[in-house]
């Protein structure tokens, strides 16, 4: 539920009640001070927290809880909004989310913890040059995969030789960026080395019970958080050879009970869900041929899977793999991964006549009566996003566009540095455009006209592919090098 206040007073005062911890992400990163307490037993309210604060416009949100206001609370910043989660959603500290005084340790898959490329953490940096990178590190292999963390650890997935026939998971410490452990793993298909096929590019997935790794060569792994091997599938083996032009780019997706993973090529294409424990095949979803590079994505209430890839845009049930409902005919829809939001399904890809979004009208078969909107433009490899008041879309050229979730209009229209390989990133009163030449422009995140707040240059061997942001730390990869921006002092 969403409540929009718009008293002036500089003082706000929130009772929560069943509230375990709150996040609080201002857009005018104004506000002074939070202090926590126990609601007074006077307002019969016992189990709960009391925050206040002095504050600019922004977002005040919790988990398990519901805001109450009391009688003499004031409210400041013309258009504060609180999202606020309902009472008995799932507890916090899973999936990257804040966790009490302990904030936002964890970016645990493609595009993060919901797959929609927000971070929550405290402390990013706006700023940064090659002089102020808190440390470098590289990996024992090339990956183009984003890296994924886990209370401190750093993780990641590479290739090494000719034939990519040697696989790589390590762990480096988020603090300084040193090497807790690496395992190298035998390839179970060989696939040539060259400039135009992906080397380790689908992002693994970490949880509380291990991290998941899947590679091009169908070798599908779970390994402790120690690096202990867990179980192993062979894909290739499985269900066919993976081989195909420019390799394999989709990532892994983890449900509670499942390890799903999509393979798109020429001959077959499938939606398959594993055990997390044990690896055993759960359902497979037989789709239409064709390549793509595109990962599924858990949409909101975490009882559908949506893919999009070679044509068509389906729905699938997260517990049974049976597809609920398709949209079909399209054209390019094979690098960038949906956006999902409660009414929406957000497409991109290269052809721009087919850069849309669909209502989640719950028919079986969408036609194009379904389409709410069409962006007017193509997306590259970076995938649309929506982040407060914009559905983001960054096209080859490295065209940026702010587009009206509810319509489509666009609002505004910038130029990159360059293009960009990895999804922007929404955070509090900014987003971040990562170019693959290692330039990062900052703008604020407003339909308003476009606003660079900071423009940052690195010096980098290879395309900029991935990052992963926590509390206070931004990591970047690039190639074999991987790189914290951000130290707490920023």
């Amino acid at each position: 539920m969403r409540r929009r206040l718009s008293t002036t007073p500089e003082q706000m005062v929130l009772d929560l009640e069943n509230v375990s911890q709150v996040w609080l992400d201002f857009g005018s990163m104004a506000w002074e001070r939070s202090v926590r307490a126990p609601i007074p037993d006077g307002d019969g309210r016992r189990d709960g927290l009391r925050v206040r604060m002095r504050l600019g416009a922004g977002v005040a949100g919790t988990r398990r809880g519901r805001c109450g206001r009391r009688p003499a609370a004031r409210f400041a910043g013309a258009g504060l909004v609180a999202a606020l989660g309902a009472a008995g959603s799932h507890a916090p500290g899973q999936n990257g989310e804040a966790t009490g005084d302990r904030g936002v340790t964890r970016w645990t898959g493609f595009r993060g913890a919901s797959a929609n490329s927000v971070s929550r953490a405290r402390g990013l940096p706006l700023t940064w040059s090659d002089e102020s990178v808190r440390w470098r590190a590289t990996t024992p292999g090339v990956g183009q995969s984003s890296p994924v963390v886990w209370d401190g650890a750093v993780f990641l997935t590479s290739v090494e030789g000719a034939m990519k026939e040697t696989l790589w998971v390590s762990a480096l410490d988020l603090e300084d960026g040193s090497e807790r452990w690496r395992r190298s793993f035998e390839a179970s298909e060989e696939h040539e080395w060259n400039d135009y096929v992906s080397k380790a590019a689908p992002t693994p997935a970490v949880a509380e019970d291990g991290l998941y790794a899947f590679f091009a060569s169908g070798d599908l792994m779970a390994l402790t958080h120690a690096g202990d091997p867990v179980w192993r599938r062979d894909l290739s083996a499985d269900y066919g050879s993976t081989a195909g032009n420019h390799g394999v780019g989709n990532s892994v997706l983890l449900t509670d009970e499942a390890v799903v993973v999509l393979l798109a090529r020429r001959t077959y294409s499938y939606l398959l869900a594993v055990s997390r424990e044990t690896g055993e095949t759960l359902w497979q979803a037989d789709r239409e041929p064709g390549v793509a590079w595109t990962t599924p994505v858990l949409a909101p209430g975490g009882d559908e899977i949506v893919v999009s890839a070679s044509g068509r845009v389906e729905g699938f049930d997260a517990g049974s793999g049976e597809r609920r409902w398709s949209f079909a005919g399209m054209e390019g829809n094979v690098i960038p991964s949906p956006t999902v939001t409660d009414d929406l399904v957000i497409v991109g890809g290269l052809d721009a006549a087919w850069n849309l979004a669909l209502r989640r009208t719950g028919a079986a078969e969408l036609s194009m009566a379904d389409v709410a909107w069409t962006a007017g433009t193509a997306s590259d490899f970076g995938s649309p996003f929506a982040y407060l008041d914009c559905v983001y879309w960054v096209n080859s050229s490295g065209a940026a566009r702010c587009l009206a979730p509810d319509s489509g209009t666009v609002h505004w229209t910038h130029r990159l540095p360059g293009s960009i390989w990895a999804t922007p990133l929404g955070y509090g009163n900014r987003v971040y455009f990562f170019t693959e030449e290692g330039v990062t422009e900052v703008l604020r995140a407003s339909a308003g006209a476009p606003e660079v707040l900071a423009t940052n240059h690195l010096e980098l061997d290879a395309p900029l592919t991935g990052f992963a942001a926590v509390d206070e730390a931004i990591i970047l990869r690039a190639g074999q090098e991987v790189l914290r921006v951000g130290s707490g002092n920023d």
